[in-house]
């Protein structure tokens, strides 16, 4: 169904009726063991680029939900396959369980039996038929790192994997990317890896030892009531952002996040600080100065003692997901049924969010952990902003409740106080974009819409910034849709900003736009293109709606460059 409006003049005042743009953006208004193992969609964001290679959720049969999952867990029905018994698995023996009607997997090295999870995994079978029959842990972690699996699997548990000698598990691996299963030996690879040749034995392969990143150089110095901390990243895209600092006692960590990989000062102070930190980037060169207030005017004789992680480098991929715990400072309603969260981080803790990206929210449910991500948004769009999110002591989170989900029952019974387990941030999506585009489209769908708070934010509130933005935001009914007034109250103030609604299923009093995204919709809703029109077009919303506005970006003839797709 297409995108048509019921009526060709629109009362400005009526409440689904898009405010007039007075901007050149009236379009019309005319974003351990890892050998021979396959490779899993891009590593670590739950909210990445849509493409060919991207994770995609499945619409799952009735009665197959997380909740259900639990139920039939509790069941006390055996979800093992082997009667409950505890076994030493060997690789050949893993690998011979490799059909969607006999799947084991392993993990970290404990084996699960995953057939009776094929119809219950958000990915769909095809996705977890791909670690059937192997060790799957390098693929869990690429695409799932942050889902508690021991507690999802538990009733699934198989046993232990046994280590295979190098020689014997290279054979095993290889029979198992031979179609036909573990009978079949692909013995073009293993000609290929043999040590024998025509002239005698050959040489093993060299491998090459991947290269570590340069390390930054720190350094530090003291006034009378301060101590700076510094690092030399070389970095001209690093951002205040992406330090993330945890403090206990004299017990100091801060958590550089630059390019692919993390470095770590950690130290135990040789004195002792307040809780207040100031964190400055230099954008021509990288350098980051950390600044530390002394509780005593007194001069410190070292910095204080290097502990574990101190000047430690750990690729981004391969990071422990953190958990801390969080306290709900306030809850207000958004809609009728969606939540604003403010949630203050710990004392000592200073972790500001960045632009696009999430956190994920764990909670135990029934006995099995449960996990989910939401983006971080602003306190408002049009009042006054919450200084403590620059400061990086709140974060506040949008989040739709579903009666009948399995983590949202739980977030809406919240209350000043409670505590909230909270991950450290994670995303792809990179600021820079904002500041070499012209114009930026919004594609929204539903709480899809949480992504593009910070990004209309974040081009408003920048005074250099001239960047035109439109939002086309889609809903079921005119009750769903978030932050309405804010968002007809800032499209009248700036000239940057409009906003497109438009409702699947619209009341007779709806005097707006009507449908769901088509082609002719988007390429309606976007600049006409030209060398000079810089565009970057985002997209947010249920897979199947953040698919189709990927697909018809490239229909249209944009590139990735100029389109980013929010995956959750």
């Amino acid at each position: 169904m297409g995108c048509t409006s019921s009526s060709k003049s629109q009362d400005k005042t009526k409440k689904g009726s898009p405010t007039p743009s007075r901007s050149s953006m009236d379009y019309k208004m005319a974003g351990k063991d890892n050998l021979l193992q396959p490779s899993f969609p891009a590593l670590n964001s739950q909210q990445r680029l849509s493409d060919a290679k991207a994770r995609n959720k499945v619409e799952l049969k009735p009665g197959r939900s997380l909740m259900d999952w639990i139920r039939l867990g509790r069941s006390g029905e055996d979800l093992t396959g082997v009667g409950g018994k505890v076994l030493e698995v060997d690789a050949e023996e893993l690998a011979k369980h490799n059909q969607i009607n006999d799947a084991w997997i392993a993990l970290r090295g404990k084996v699960y039996n995953i057939t009776p999870y094929m119809e219950y995994h958000p990915g769909g079978e095809e996705e977890l038929m791909r670690g059937a029959g192997i060790d799957g842990t390098q693929l869990f972690d690429e695409v799932h790192k942050w889902v508690n699996y021991e507690s999802m699997l538990e009733k699934c548990f198989v046993g232990k994997l046994k280590s295979t000698p190098p020689a014997h598990r290279r054979v095993s691996l290889l029979r198992t990317l031979e179609p036909g299963g573990p009978a079949n030996t692909n013995k073009s690879l293993l000609k290929a890896n043999s040590t024998e040749s025509k002239n005698g034995p050959m040489s093993p392969p060299a491998f090459k030892v991947p290269e570590s990143p340069t390390l930054p150089k720190f350094d530090w110095f003291q006034t009378k009531t301060t101590v700076t901390l510094v690092v030399y990243t070389k970095w001209k895209s690093m951002k205040s952002d992406f330090v993330v600092i945890d403090k206990q006692g004299n017990n100091f960590l801060a958590t550089l996040y630059i390019e692919d990989y993390i470095y770590y000062l950690h130290i135990e102070l040789a004195e002792a600080i307040s809780l207040h930190y100031e964190v400055k980037v230099n954008t021509d060169n990288g350098k980051v100065d950390i600044i530390l207030t002394k509780e005593s005017e007194k001069q410190w004789p070292s910095v204080g003692k290097h502990l574990q992680k101190h000047n430690k480098t750990v690729k981004l991929k391969d990071q422990e997901i953190k958990y801390r715990t969080c306290s709900v400072d306030s809850v207000s309603q958004v809609t009728h049924d969606s939540k604003l969260l403010c949630l203050s981080l710990p004392e000592g803790t200073r972790m500001c969010v960045p632009v696009g990206y999430h956190v994920h929210l764990q909670h135990k449910v029934s006995g099995m952990e449960v996990v989910r991500s939401y983006t971080a948004v602003t306190a408002t769009l049009t009042g006054e902003q919450d200084p403590r999110v620059k400061d990086g002591s709140v974060i506040y989170l949008m989040i739709k409740i579903y009666k009948n989900g399995a983590l949202t029952p739980w977030i809406d019974s919240l209350s000043k106080g409670d505590p909230v387990e909270v991950s450290t941030f994670t995303g792809d999506f990179s600021e820079d974009r904002l500041s070499v585009c012209q114009n930026l489209v919004m594609f929204a769908a539903g709480t899809g819409f949480t992504p593009m708070v910070r990004l209309i934010h974040y081009c408003i509130e920048d005074t250099k910034s001239r960047v035109n933005l439109k939002l086309v935001f889609f809903n079921k009914r005119e009750e769903d849709i978030l932050w309405y007034d804010q968002l007809q109250s800032l499209a009248e103030k700036s000239d940057r900003f409009s906003c497109d609604y438009i409702l699947s299923e619209a009341d007779s009093g709806w005097s707006g736009k009507t449908g769901r995204i088509t082609l002719d919709l988007m390429k309606a809703s976007l600049p006409q293109q030209t060398e000079k029109s810089n565009l970057l077009i985002c997209a947010c919303g249920p897979t199947p709606f953040t698919n189709l506005v990927t697909k018809f970006a490239k229909e249209l003839g944009y590139s990735e460059s100029e389109y980013h797709a929010f995956q959750g």
